[in-house]
């Protein structure tokens, strides 16, 4: 039997013990999973920053894994929490724009509200849904159990999806916006475009050309690149240093690339 995985993105980080509580609740329901962290890094209520995460990493892994995903500002309000089957993958997660780009990705969509108590951990903290709510119910759908136990059905269309803002076009120059800034201090974009166009063209950014290349060695330790990203969306990165730090940039900023097609 393969194993029952359960992936971990929150933005509790790792100096606390709320990462080894919601494991331990996890693991107290059914001690055979296996639980891996995508990160714990998320910047503290960055509902977006995570969203890009869940687009950039859950499509790798096996089908049936089952993602929990605690970035939650409102635990505790009226908030809803969801348990989803994007195609071959189920999300657990507060209703919050979280799997924005997971439910935009997919056509097969099933949405359950997370509403039946019994299979919660007994009286809940209302400021740590993660550990006494979320987990177990992840729990729960990784061994086996049906969507339906987690509560009643919901129309996929009412989750709300807050999706990054869209590049907008004139002729062949495109403006878009920064919406991730990764480890290294690139600058993740909006911008997906085909790979030929990476080629040729120009960016800027904060008042900046940037040369375009297809690695961070094709200019000088220190120099500023615009390459396509492994995520397949346009970056800009330093080679050897932090672009972000270098331009003063962060989520928002505007970036405009003017395209040349190869002949």
């Amino acid at each position: 039997m393969s194993a029952k995985l359960i992936t971990l993105t929150t933005d509790f980080g790792l100096r606390d013990g709320y990462v080894a509580a919601m494991k331990g609740a996890i693991l107290s329901c059914s001690p055979e999973l296996v639980l891996i962290d995508v990160t714990h890094e998320i910047p503290p209520g960055e509902i977006a920053a995570a969203a890009y995460v869940l687009r950039q990493a859950t499509a790798f892994f096996p089908a049936g894994t089952l993602h929990l995903v605690v970035v939650d500002p409102g635990v505790g309000s009226e908030r809803r929490g969801v348990a989803c089957q994007c195609g071959p993958q189920l999300y657990v997660a507060p209703d919050n724009g979280v799997l924005s780009a997971v439910l935009e990705s997919e056509a097969s969509l099933r949405a359950h509200v997370i509403s039946r108590p019994a299979l919660w951990r007994k009286g809940p903290s209302p400021v740590f849904h993660g550990r006494d709510i979320f987990g177990p119910v992840a729990a729960h759908l990784a061994s086996g159990g049906a969507l339906e136990d987690v509560g009643e059905a919901i129309d996929p269309a009412t989750l709300i999806r807050t999706p990054w803002p869209e590049p907008h076009a004139q002729g062949d120059t495109w403006t878009g916006a920064v919406i991730y800034v990764d480890h290294f201090g690139n600058l993740v974009t909006n911008l997906a475009l085909e790979p030929g166009l990476l080629l040729l063209g120009s960016v800027e950014i904060a008042g900046r050309a940037v040369a375009l290349a297809r690695t961070y060695s094709d200019v000088a330790n220190g120099e500023l690149i615009a390459l396509r990203g492994s995520s397949g969306l346009l970056e800009i990165a330093c080679n050897g240093g932090n672009a972000a730090e270098m331009l003063g940039a962060e989520p928002g900023h505007v970036i405009t690339f003017r395209a040349q097609r190869r002949s």
